[in-house]
């Protein structure tokens, strides 16, 4: 690409000049552009002083950016007080500066997708690194182009109409597959993340494969399990469809009419849109793998099993730390997929202690940020004194009430099943409020 396709030299200038003239028009350049986005690192100086000293609500003529940039050392990296003046004796009028900041914009955008295109043709002919994370790397230089963007601002009135029309419509939620909860919660929403957390043993997969498969009536679900096998979940799902004792399917024990029931569920499973990442063990593979999935059909979901188990991250990082940035980017991936994101979540020892075993928010394990970035904080308790009831406390809420539901455990059947509806207001658990 040569200079020419690069940048616009008269477009820069007549920006960088405005702003020198009328402090309207560093604002309205700095709505549509960013200092970055000019091409000659002398245009991004004058523009940054223009811009620090607007921010600063002090004088931005000319005279005083020269002397901002005397004192940050970068006058003779501009070309001095001579190229200053002669930038302001460039411009006739400031009223079309928005214009010219636009085309600063595009030819800034055109300059990152090339590099990020050089970039992406460097990744594709290196000979090491592992081909998936290459393929995430490639993904996010080209996010890079988008985040580095201005969006178009408008006052709230401009989207309003659009707003109050779409409340004729039904709202865009999927259903748990349990009523009751339902109820509470509203369903699952696109951009949401949902964190479902307990104890080992206390139903976090169950609950995980029963939302999946919810899901999948709607479109494309990946169940991302760090710690089971495809075959191990597959045998939950059989049990499942099927109704066919868990313990008979481990021990391939089955009887002629357990192995109807799982021809049964053989040909439910058939025509199941739910995909297994059995492999994956970072951010990186699994976003990978869900492309993959995206390129079917649409996604309805993504589940992962569970968050404490990913990998990678810097080592300088604590795990508390590191969990909490996987949560954030977990949050993150929901809003860029506009689907439902359900992470299960691992609760600490300390539920174990108390006498009432009832789960908290703080028990979530290893990081807080998990409860900040979530939209929904399902909490399991399995009472073994009854072990018919499965005890789903929605400890956050941040579009609804808090309370709990109980559910029929089948953990024989690998799935769970709805009892009725128990709420408690909006009384917040854990001592805290639904944000």
């Amino acid at each position: 690409m040569d200079d020419v396709q690069q940048f616009d030299q008269v477009a820069e200038q007549t920006v960088v000049g405005a702003m020198l003239l009328d402090r309207d028009a560093i604002w309205t350049a700095l709505d549509v552009l960013t200092p970055a986005d000019f091409y000659s690192p002398k245009h991004e100086h004058i523009a940054r002083a223009a811009a620090s000293l607007a921010e600063r609500d002090e004088p931005s003529d000319t005279i005083a950016v020269i002397n901002e940039l005397q004192q940050k050392g970068l006058i003779g990296n501009v070309g001095g007080d001579a190229y200053l003046f002669q930038l302001t004796s460039m411009v006739a009028t400031t009223a079309n500066v928005g214009y010219h900041a636009d085309i600063v914009r595009q030819k800034a955008i055109r300059r990152r997708l090339a590099q990020a295109g050089l970039q992406i043709t460097q990744m594709g002919s290196a000979t090491e690194g592992d081909p998936m994370k290459l393929v995430d790397e490639a993904q996010q230089a080209l996010e890079l182009v988008a985040k580095n963007t201005r969006v178009a601002v408008h006052p709230v009135g401009d989207t309003i109409d659009a707003t109050i029309a779409r409340l004729a419509e039904k709202p865009e939620f999927m259903s748990t597959g349990f009523e009751s909860l339902d109820k509470l919660i509203g369903g699952l929403a696109g951009g949401n993340l949902v964190v479902i957390g307990a104890r080992p043993g206390e139903g976090k997969t169950i609950f995980g494969m029963n939302l999946a498969t919810m899901l999948a009536r709607r479109g494309m679900v990946v169940y991302v399990s760090l710690e089971m096998s495809e075959d191990e979940l597959q045998l939950r799902l059989i049990a499942q469809f099927g109704e066919v004792h868990m313990k008979s399917l481990r021990n391939h024990a089955l009887n002629d009419e357990q192995r109807k029931r799982v021809a049964i569920a053989r040909q439910k499973m058939q025509g199941a849109p739910i995909f297994i990442d059995d492999r994956s063990t970072t951010l990186a593979e699994m976003r990978a793998f869900i492309r993959s999935v995206s390129r079917r059909g649409p996604l309805a979901g993504v589940v992962v099993d569970y968050l404490q188990l990913f990998e990678g991250g810097d080592p300088k990082q604590s795990r508390q730390e590191f969990v909490g940035s996987m949560s954030r980017q977990l949050k993150l991936l929901a809003k860029q997929l506009g689907v439902p994101v359900i992470a299960l979540s691992q609760l600490s020892r300390q539920v174990e202690g108390r006498k009432s075993r009832v789960p908290m928010l703080s028990d979530l394990r290893e990081s807080g940020s998990i409860e900040q970035d979530a939209d929904v904080v399902l909490l399991l308790s399995y009472d073994r004194k009854t072990p018919a009831d499965l005890t789903v406390a929605v400890a956050k809420n941040r579009h609804g009430e808090n309370g709990e539901v109980s559910l029929i455990w089948q953990g024989q059947f690998a799935r769970l099943r709805d009892r009725g509806w128990s709420p408690h207001g909006a009384v917040p658990l854990d001592g805290a409020e639904a944000a």
